[in-house]
C-alpha cells in the first residue's frame, strides 16, 4: 500500500487532496483547467520570464531546439519526461499501465537527447518524441499542438535542475494550465546544484510552485518525502512507494525475437560461448581493468567473447580511445553498427556494442556481466546473471539508490583489480557452487524489494482516468 506522508495509521494511504478532486467512479472527471496556483505564483513566473527573455537576448542555448518526431501530430496527449534509455526501462511497467489506462491519448516523450529518439520509438512505436531543452516557448508550442491530459515525470527531477538534465517549470505550468493531472513517479533527490544562472533563479523563484503543481508525488523513501515536504510539497500528496526499478528488472516473458538484433543475439545464446558482457564501462581505469582481465581469461577460455558497451557511443573521441585500447590488447573486434544482424564470426573475440538501446538484451548472452561504476546493475540481475562491479559510486547518480540497497544487503560482488575480475569470471564460467549461492541469495533480496509499481498505480489511479 502506498504510504502517504500524513498522520494516519501506518500503512494506510491517504487519498490525494488536489485543488480540484477527482470525480467518483462512473462520473465524468471535473476539469482541472485554470486551477489556481499558489499565492504570488503569477508574479514569480513573470519575473522568471523576464530573466529568460534577457537570457535569450544574450544567447540562451535552450532556445531554437524544439522539434517533434511527427511534426503533423495533433490531439490530446500523455506527456512523459524520461531522461534516458535506462530510465525508460526502469519505469516501463508504470508507463505501459498509463498508456493502457488512456488509449485515447498520444504518448509524447519529452527529452533533450536527440540520439535517444530511435530507441524511444522502438520501445513505444506510437509515441511522439519532443526534443527540447526546456524553453518556455517550447512548452507553449507543445501544448498548442498536443495538449496534455496527463503529465508524468519519471524519477527526475523532483526539483528544478536537481539532475544533469532539464525539465523546466514551464512544462509543468503549461500542463497544469491545460488541466492535466501531474504525477511524479519514482522520485529521488540528486542534490545537484543548478548548473547555470538562469537555472539557479528558476529554483530560487519557483521551487515551491514546482512542488505544489504536482498532484501526486511518489517517492522512493521516507527521507526524500520529508525533504520535499520541508521544501513545500503538500504532505497529503506525498506517497512513499519504494523503487519501481526492482519491478522493472523482471522480464519473465522476454524472448530473443523481441531484440533489435535477434539473429546475432540468438546465435550467441544458442552457441553458448563463454561470454563477458561489460555494460557502460566508461572510465579509462575501469576499461583497462576489464580488458586486462579478459585478455588473461582467453588463456583459460580460448573461445571467450567480450561484449563491451561504452557509455555514450555517439562520442566519437571516447569511442576511438576505447578502440585503441582494444587494439593494444590484440583483440579481434567488430563494431555492432558495422555488421549485419547475422551470426558473429567465430574468430571475433570482442563485439563493441556502439548502438543505443541494445545493451539490456545483450545481457541475455552473458555467462557473467560487469556493470561500469554508476550504472544499472538490475539489467543483468533481472536475467539471472552473475555480476561484478568496482568501487567508487557517486551518490548523486540515478543508479546509486539501487546500488546502495544491494550493497548494504551484501549481494554485489566488488572486484578491486583485474586479478579479482578474472577469478570471478572464471568461477562463473566453470559453474562454481559459490556463484550459484550468490545468485540464489541475490534473488531472495530482490524479491523482497518488489511491489512498487502496484503502490504507484494505487496512488495515481484516481488521477489517470478520462
Amino acid at each position: 500500500m502506498p504510504e502517504a506522508l500524513t498522520d494516519q495509521a501506518p500503512g494506510r494511504p491517504a487519498p490525494p487532496s488536489p485543488p480540484v478532486p477527482p470525480s467518483q467512479p462512473g462520473q465524468p472527471r471535473q476539469s482541472r483547467t485554470g486551477r489556481s496556483a499558489g499565492p504570488g505564483e503569477a508574479l514569480r513566473w513573470a519575473a522568471f520570464r523576464a530573466l529568460e527573455q534577457l537570457s535569450d537576448w544574450r544567447g540562451n542555448n535552450t532556445q531554437g531546439v524544439f522539434s517533434l518526431s511527427d511534426p503533423q501530430a495533433r490531439g490530446p496527449a500523455l506527456w512523459l519526461y524520461i531522461t534516458t534509455i535506462g530510465e525508460l526501462n526502469a519505469v516501463a511497467p508504470m508507463l505501459e499501465w498509463l498508456v493502457a489506462q488512456r488509449p485515447d491519448l498520444r504518448p509524447v516523450l519529452i527529452t533533450e537527447h536527440a540520439h535517444y529518439q530511435d530507441a524511444y520509438l522502438a520501445r513505444l512505436p506510437g509515441a511522439v518524441v519532443c526534443l527540447s531543452r526546456g524553453h518556455s516557448h517550447d512548452a507553449r508550442r507543445l501544448a498548442e499542438q498536443l495538449p496534455p491530459q496527463v503529465l508524468a515525470l519519471a524519477e527526475i527531477p523532483c526539483l528544478p535542475s536537481d539532475a544533469p538534465c532539464r525539465f523546466s517549470y514551464a512544462f509543468l505550468r503549461q500542463a497544469r494550465r491545460s488541466g492535466a493531472a501531474t504525477l511524479l513517479l519514482n522520485g529521488w533527490l540528486y542534490h545537484y546544484a543548478p548548473p547555470a544562472r538562469l537555472d539557479q533563479m528558476e529554483r530560487r523563484l519557483l521551487e515551491r510552485d514546482f512542488l505544489q503543481a504536482l498532484d501526486v508525488l511518489c517517492v522512493q523513501d521516507p527521507a526524500t518525502a520529508a525533504a520535499l515536504a520541508e521544501r513545500g510539497a503538500p504532505r497529503d500528496r506525498l506517497h512513499v512507494t519504494g523503487n519501481m526499478k526492482f519491478d522493472a528488472m523482471q522480464r519473465p516473458h522476454w524472448q530473443v525475437s523481441q531484440a533489435r538484433s535477434p539473429v546475432l543475439l540468438g546465435a550467441l545464446i544458442d552457441g553458448q560461448r563463454p561470454t563477458v558482457v561489460g555494460g557502460c564501462v566508461t572510465e579509462l581505469h575501469e576499461q583497462q581493468a576489464v580488458l586486462g582481465a579478459f585478455h588473461q581469461l582467453l588463456a583459460q577460455h580460448p573461445t571467450a567473447l567480450l561484449i563491451l558497451a561504452p557509455r555514450h557511443p555517439e562520442n566519437k573521441e571516447r569511442l576511438q580511445a576505447l578502440l585503441a585500447q582494444i587494439d593494444a590488447r590484440g583483440l579481434r573486434w567488430v563494431r555492432r553498427s558495422a555488421v549485419p544482424d547475422a551470426p558473429l564470426a567465430p574468430e571475433v573475440n570482442c563485439l563493441v556494442l556502439d548502438t543505443v538501446g541494445e545493451l539490456r538484451d545483450f545481457y541475455a548472452a552473458a555467462s557473467v556481466a560487469h556493470v561500469g561504476v554508476d550504472h544499472n546493475v538490475l539489467e543483468p540481475l533481472g536475467l539471472g546473471k552473475p555480476l561484478t562491479i568496482q568501487d567508487g559510486w557517486n551518490t548523486t547518480y540515478p543508479s546509486y539508490p539501487v546500488y546502495r540497497l544491494l550493497r548494504d544487503q551484501g549481494v554485489l560482488h566488488t572486484c578491486t583489480d583485474k586479478a579479482s575480475l578474472l577469478a570471478y569470471w572464471h568461477a562463473a564460467m566453470t559453474g562454481s557452487p559459490a556463484i550459484q549461492d550468490d545468485l540464489h541469495r541475490t534473488e531472495e533480496v530482490l524479491a523482497s524489494m518488489r511491489g512498487s509499481v502496484a503502490r504507484h498505480q494505487q496512488a495515481c489511479a484516481a488521477w489517470v482516468g478520462p
